[in-house]
């Protein structure tokens, strides 16, 4: 399966609590891919623990590791890439998000 490296991109998502202040700690980075077409046609994920402080560096390198991995790696049906972000980012609210004081 070949991937290609060179059109690597990252949506970081941070915690936030109920009043819109983001986090230190918790979060989710993904890597995702883009064809010639600007069109998204994988991705791949690492979540920061909720305990520990979230890192950009750190999320971008594990994310883009797992673009080369079978296990980690997800292929999208060619969606816009303004798109994409919106679902990852309504996604990760609905999934991640706990209201926190």
């Amino acid at each position: 399966m070949s991937r290609p490296v060179s059109n690597i991109k990252f949506i970081h998502c941070r915690n936030t609590n109920k009043n819109g202040t983001i986090q230190p700690t918790g979060g989710l980075t993904i890597a995702y891919n883009l064809n010639s077409d600007f069109k998204v046609v994988g991705w791949a994920a690492a979540k920061c623990h909720e305990k520990d402080l979230y890192n950009k560096q750190v999320g971008r390198m594990k994310s883009s590791g797992r673009l080369l991995s079978e296990r980690y790696y997800q292929e999208a049906p060619e969606i816009d890439e303004t798109t994409f972000i919106k679902q990852t980012k309504d996604g990760y609210v609905s999934a991640f998000i706990k209201e926190t004081a």
